[in-house]
């Protein structure tokens, strides 16, 4: 049984016995506020959520935990104020999206290394000639038309099942433990909305709109489709209809983490209009490794709610 001893403060540690994605945590001092992710998966703290008055007292904790509990990194999206801050403390820039918070203020994504290995791209130069193909391409998209045994809809928790199926198939490893049913049932239709596209009755293609109401965003993720189906175009018609669902859910801003090295779904982002926003270098485990992640956004144009 593998057993799992993780670090939470300076007083605070527990013990867990069996695999584990990770854990939230919620620090609270006089001087910030902090709620993290501990992400024993990819190997990384991620900061959900923040309020500091002092940031280097923040960052001083963050760095904490990650060096307690062997993280190669810390990853977080920093108000407007504090960035430049979190810079003179060896945090680096690694993305930019605009109006993040509430479709008003600009977020900036911030890393902090502390393993030689994880802060260095091993194909970042196939990278980079991958995302110039793709910007030199027109952002427009003609979505096709499914066929008549083909049907798109959302999914359910009926759906569990077939979606973990899925998920395996297409991923040899995944940032999130999506081939677990019973993690499926903790997103599906609370945390997440979810289409799918059903040829003949199985669940060939999915995605979804993972949304944070705090901030009205939605990050659109859990990109899959079985390889016998690639190439029809499924992936851009999963892609317009979360944002169609996003629209009436009144969420201002979209962003996708999508691998660099896949052409294919970087392509779908771009062709929707999404801008680039930078590359997260080894950023998660997925496909059996950690890779870097492009960051592509859009604004919606909904109305606010305050």
């Amino acid at each position: 049984m593998h057993i799992s001893n993780i670090t939470l403060d300076r007083e605070t540690a527990t013990t867990v016995y069996g695999n584990i994605y990770g854990l939230s945590y919620l620090k609270e001092q006089d001087d910030f506020t902090v709620e993290v992710f501990i992400d024993c998966t990819n190997k990384r703290i991620k900061v959900l959520d923040y309020q500091a008055a002092t940031v280097r007292a923040m960052v001083e904790y963050l760095n904490y935990l990650a060096r307690e509990n062997g993280f190669g990194k810390v990853v977080l999206v920093s108000r407007e104020e504090d960035w430049e801050t979190c810079i003179s403390y060896g945090y680096i820039l690694e993305g930019f999206i605009q109006e993040y918070f509430r479709g008003e203020k600009p977020g900036y994504c911030l890393t902090r290394f502390f393993d030689k290995e994880r802060r260095i791209s091993q194909f970042i130069e196939d990278e980079d000639e991958i995302l110039q193909e793709i910007l030199a391409q027109p952002s427009t998209v003609n979505l096709k038309k499914l066929s008549e045994d083909s049907r798109l809809r959302s999914a359910g928790i009926e759906d569990i099942p077939a979606l973990a199926e899925l998920f395996t198939a297409v991923f040899s490893s995944y940032p999130a433990p999506l081939y677990k049913p019973e993690y499926l049932e903790q997103v599906v239709g609370k945390k997440s909305h979810f289409k799918i596209i059903e040829h003949q009755g199985k669940i060939v293609s999915a995605a979804s709109a993972e949304i944070n109401r705090t901030n009205m965003t939605a990050e659109m993720t859990d990109c899959a489709t079985l390889p016998d189906y690639r190439g029809q175009g499924l992936m851009s018609i999963l892609i317009n209809a979360l944002e169609i669902e996003m629209k009436k859910e009144h969420i201002h801003t979209l962003y996708s983490l999508s691998r660099a090295l896949s052409h294919g779904i970087n392509l779908v982002f771009h062709r929707h209009g999404y801008t680039y926003g930078g590359r997260l270098i080894n950023n998660c485990n997925i496909m059996g490794k950690f890779e870097d992640m492009n960051l592509w956004v859009k604004h919606l144009n909904v109305k606010s709610l305050h």
